[in-house]
């Protein structure tokens, strides 16, 4: 099912961490093994020549182990560096770009992982992260989420590194934005995604401060509500779909009176599914808009943006940049 994503980046630079110095220790304990018989049957002699063995470690057993996942993702536009996240205890930890190793490690104690990509560092362009849990006797584990990457190039300096956390289903949750234009911000109240499939389902995130109740208005009638989590991330899906056209989506953070305390308003337009048949589509280009999510969007993997970018040469001079308003045919593919 193909889904039409408006993407609605935050203002602000994102500055790698500072280099995190982390030592993952694994001990390994060995237990000795005798045999002993039941208390109903008397001990047997051990031959004089036999001594205790010892057995090596087993894995840990199923309701162990932890499918690994991310927690934090920094990088900058330089494309250097820090993830992070968990996995199950003791277990060795791979990142990999499109199926390509840059780096690994282990977990701790905890099942808590950091790796840091320094030399080399991201390279300009998408990338699509994954890591992959290693345990001794079992199958590996790849994460079910996946960590969206688009580092600029590195003459333009206005931009910064995009990044996203991707669930298997449901909405990505925006890490960084691409963007110092910003988008829709009042106060403690951010917008980051509105997200619409081909029936017109809406899933819309962002910020505020946490624990706040924010609530969604389109087309001036209320919508859903939803509360900001502890680390101020709020994220809500409207009961009714929309129809294809324009609309106009409005936010408030209320107070503890029911008030307002903060506002935010701006218009989209939800385009009509796309005709089955036909070799190609139309897209209206909006603010926040990439050929990264788009090829996404509509052809279930980023690195088919090429295909718009080659069908839509005459208005792309930068595959970095495009521009709202901008209409692309989005050719058909098999």
């Amino acid at each position: 099912m193909s889904r039409t994503i408006v993407w609605l980046v935050a203002a602000g630079a994102a500055v790698i961490a500072a280099a995190l110095g982390v030592a993952w220790y694994t001990k390994i304990h060995e237990r000795d093994v005798i045999a002993h018989a039941t208390t109903q049957t008397p001990p047997a002699a051990t031959p004089p020549s036999s001594a205790p063995s010892a057995k090596p470690a087993e894995p840990p057993p199923a309701a162990a182990v932890m499918a690994p996942s991310f927690d934090v993702a920094r990088i900058g536009r330089d494309g250097h560096a820090v993830i992070a996240g968990r996995a199950t205890p003791g277990a060795k930890i791979v990142l990999l770009d499109g199926g390509r190793e840059i780096a690994h490690g282990e977990t701790d104690g905890k099942g808590e992982w950091v790796l840091l990509i320094q030399d080399p560092p991201l390279a300009p362009g998408q990338h699509e992260l994954r890591v992959v849990q290693h345990i001794e006797g079992r199958a590996p584990v790849t994460s079910e989420q996946a960590v969206v990457v688009v580092v600029p190039e590195r003459a333009n300096t206005a931009d910064e590194t995009l990044v996203m956390i991707v669930p298997p289903g449901g909405a990505p949750t925006l890490v960084q934005s691409p963007s110092a234009a910003g988008v829709p911000k009042s106060n403690d109240l951010q917008l980051s995604t509105l997200d619409y499939d081909d029936h017109g389902h809406v899933t819309i995130s962002g910020q505020a401060l946490a624990g706040a109740t924010v609530r969604a208005y389109i087309d001036d009638k209320v919508a859903a509500e939803g509360v900001a989590g502890s680390d101020g991330r709020w994220r809500m899906a409207p009961a009714d779909p929309i129809e294809a056209g324009k609309h106009t989506l409005r936010l408030d953070r209320l107070g503890k009176d029911g008030k307002p305390g903060a506002r935010l308003e701006l218009t989209f337009e939800r385009l009509p599914p796309a005709p089955a048949g036909g070799d190609s589509r139309k897209l209206s280009i909006v603010k926040g808009d990439n050929l990264w999510n788009i090829a996404r969007a509509h052809y279930g993997e980023g690195w088919q943006y090429t295909v718009i970018f080659n069908a839509n040469k005459d208005q792309i001079r930068d595959p970095d940049l495009i521009y709202p308003g901008q209409n692309f045919s989005l050719p058909k593919i098999n």
